[in-house]
């Protein structure tokens, strides 16, 4: 099962703080404990341990998790991996080894260590991953590791340009809806930010909704504004007038329990939204009074289990079908004839599915469904029949950068692909998808850069007004066109 976490402090509890040297406490994960005799430790002698790198790690149980290292002693906070402070870098002809030395909420010393084993060339290792707790051994497996840098070949951009950009005044952009000449965007536990985008080359900031909870996705729909939240499940605001504060007007469904809504996706009179906890369902709602939606189900995909990690992360509709990426799951196709009783009428599943678009192309429709793991890509899925869904086609770049969202616009579809920023990709003929445009908005040397595997353009709006609206984890929201 692949985890939705890195293998560190969110996962273990971690302080985070670095502990004296003693080795008892770590003696199962010190270098000299890990045998590397059949490795190629020669070929380490050509690493460059400097910079930002992604990094798989397998767990011998067949679980695993992808994160990020930070070997760049120019990042102000010292080397790091998983988001934690290196302790013990050692750097040779024929070693690569890097551990962290952390105390978790039950007093414990944990150390998480890499053992390289081979190289393919300055930037790509290969090696042995511990943790052990108080020096014994509890996880074990193996890691591939790549350092970042733009694609080969690439220059900062090709057929899209960057119109304008402003950070965010706090919290980190997560999602980005625009209408009449405003953006608003969901900034995490910073709450709902709105700017000004009417001159797009100068974006403003304007007025800001921060509540105490963490805004995960935002969607307009007239002058009502829904926000998926990581406690209160949907937060409807009026955004009848955008420079003034928006006005929350309440929060949907009606409950005492956390509830956790990470994806939106309107159809009509009907809003739905994926709620991956804590129960693992996609809620609907009847809109006809925007501001007043009203919950006519809460949906369990069928076979789905929520324990396994198989939770709904995002929702697409289109023509009474329900499209929801279930991670491990894969994407399902219901039918929402009835809201209020859809029906499961098919799955795809060939790795994680973390966001998908759906439209119509000669005549035929199409799932465009991305993952968001090492490895993960964009399979072309034509769903006109359900029940028996093929792939046709499929979009990669480079296993060691992720998809964050996926969208379509008439023939071209638009992704935010994490440290690969922006792509742009004809589908005109889905079976053979064509990269027509990019824009590298990532940058090793901003501040913050190496914590996590999902850094750089996280989500994006096409509204039709010849621009793309995009959030950014360190540069804010981004406004870009396509060039000729």
């Amino acid at each position: 099962m692949r985890r939705f976490f890195v293998l560190s402090s969110t996962l273990v509890l971690v302080l985070g703080c670095g502990k004296d040297d003693d080795s008892d406490d770590k003696r199962e994960c010190q270098l000299e404990a890990i045998n590397l005799s059949s490795c190629q430790r020669s070929t380490l002698a050509a690493v460059q341990a400097q910079g930002v790198w992604n990094v798989n790690v397998e767990l011998s149980d067949g679980s695993g998790s992808a994160g990020a290292w930070n070997l760049s002693s120019s990042s102000g906070t010292g080397a790091q991996v998983l988001g934690l402070a290196v302790t013990d870098q050692q750097v040779s002809a024929d070693t690569l080894f890097l551990a962290s030395d952390v105390q978790d909420t039950y007093d414990r010393k944990l150390r998480f260590a890499f053992a390289g084993c081979k190289a393919d060339g300055a930037g790509k290792v290969t090696g042995v991953f511990r943790r052990c707790v108080d020096g014994e051994m509890d996880l074990q497996g193996t890691f591939e590791a790549a350092r970042i840098g733009r694609n080969a070949g690439e220059a900062e951009s090709s057929g899209v340009e960057l119109v304008g950009e402003i950070a965010m005044p706090a919290g980190v952009a997560r999602a980005v809806a625009v209408s009449g000449g405003y953006a608003y965007v969901a900034a995490g536990s910073e709450g709902l930010r709105v700017f000004d985008v009417r001159t797009p080359a100068t974006p403003v900031a304007g007025a800001v909704a921060k509540p105490d909870d963490v805004y995960n996705d935002v969607l307009v729909h007239g002058t009502t504004l829904y926000v998926a939240s990581q406690t209160k499940g949907v937060v409807v605001f009026d955004v009848t007038n955008p420079t003034a504060v928006p006005a929350q007007l309440r929060t949907v469904p009606d409950t005492t329990v956390s509830l956790a809504t990470s994806s939106l996706a309107i159809d009509g009179n009907t809003l739905y939204a994926t709620s991956p906890s804590p129960n693992g369902e996609v809620l609907i709602f009847d809109i006809t009074t925007p501001t007043q939606p009203k919950l006519l189900k809460r949906y369990y995909i069928d076979g789905a289990l929520a324990s396994a990690g198989e939770l709904p992360m995002d929702v697409a509709v289109l023509n009474n079908r329900l499209y929801v990426s279930n991670w491990t799951f894969g994407l399902s196709v219901s039918d929402v004839t009835k809201p209020a009783e859809p029906k499961l009428l098919g799955r795809f599943s060939s790795g994680t599915s973390r966001t998908a678009t759906v439209g119509v192309i000669n005549d035929r429709t199409y799932a465009f469904d991305a993952g968001e793991d090492w490895g993960a890509h964009m399979s072309v899925l034509d769903v006109g029949n359900a029940a028996s869904i093929l792939q046709v086609g499929e979009f990669r770049i480079r296993p060691e950068v992720s998809i964050a969202k996926v969208t379509l616009s008439g023939t071209k579809l638009y992704a935010s692909y994490y440290q690969d920023g922006l792509r742009v990709i004809d589908v005109s003929n889905p079976s053979s998808p064509r990269q027509v445009g990019y824009y590298n908005s990532w940058r090793e040397a901003d501040k913050g850069r190496g914590l996590s595997f999902f850094e750089g353009l996280s989500n994006l709006h096409v509204p039709g007004d010849g621009y793309i609206y995009a959030t950014e984890d360190v540069r804010g929201l981004m406004i870009f066109r396509e060039t000729p």
